[in-house]
C-alpha cells in the first residue's frame, strides 16, 4: 500500500512538473511585447488543464492570433500556478488548429495548438467575429471512414 501512494506522488508530481515547463515554453516561446492595435475583445478563456477561467482580451489579424492578458484577470496568490497567462502572447495561425465545438452544452470555438500540447475554447461568437477579423472563414468537409479513424467533420481554414 505504501509502495501505491509512492508512485502514485511522484507521478503526481511528474505530471506537474511537466505541465509547468509546457506552459512556461508556450509562454515564452509566443510572447507578445508590442501593442495589439487591432479589435480586441473581452472573454472568459478556458484551458484544459485549468481548473479555472480565465479573463483576457482576445484579438486576431491575419497573421496571428492575439491572447491580451486582462489588468483585472491575474487572481490572487493562492491561484498564481495555475491563473494562466498574465504576459501577452501572439500565437501565428500556422501553429494554430480550431473548429465549433460543444463543451459542457455551450457553444464555443476550440484552439489547439498541437505541437506544445495546449488547448483553450473560448465563446463561440466571439470566436466568429476573432476569424471574421483574421480574414478568415471555416469551411465544413467531411472526412470519410478509413481502417484506423471514425467518420469526424474536419474544419478547415481558408483564406
Amino acid at each position: 500500500m505504501t509502495l501505491i501512494v509512492v508512485i502514485v506522488g511522484v507521478l503526481g508530481l511528474a505530471l506537474t512538473f511537466w505541465n509547468g515547463a509546457n506552459w512556461y515554453l508556450f509562454q515564452s516561446g509566443y510572447r507578445y511585447n508590442s501593442e495589439f492595435l487591432g479589435k480586441r475583445y473581452e472573454c472568459s478563456l478556458r484551458f484544459v488543464n485549468a481548473e479555472h477561467n480565465n479573463l483576457c482580451f482576445m484579438g486576431a489579424d491575419g497573421a496571428a492570433l492575439y491572447l491580451l492578458a486582462h489588468p483585472n484577470g491575474k487572481g490572487s496568490w493562492w491561484r498564481y500556478g495555475v491563473v494562466g497567462f498574465k504576459k501577452n502572447l501572439q500565437i501565428p495561425w500556422s501553429d494554430v488548429e480550431c473548429r465549433p465545438k460543444t463543451v459542457l452544452f455551450k457553444e464555443c470555438m476550440w484552439f489547439e495548438i498541437p505541437a506544445r500540447k495546449i488547448y483553450f475554447y473560448i465563446p463561440r461568437e466571439i470566436g466568429d467575429k476573432l476569424l471574421i477579423d483574421a480574414g478568415r472563414k471555416i469551411g465544413t468537409a467531411q472526412v470519410g471512414l478509413s481502417e484506423n479513424s471514425e467518420a469526424t467533420a474536419a474544419h478547415t481554414f481558408q483564406s
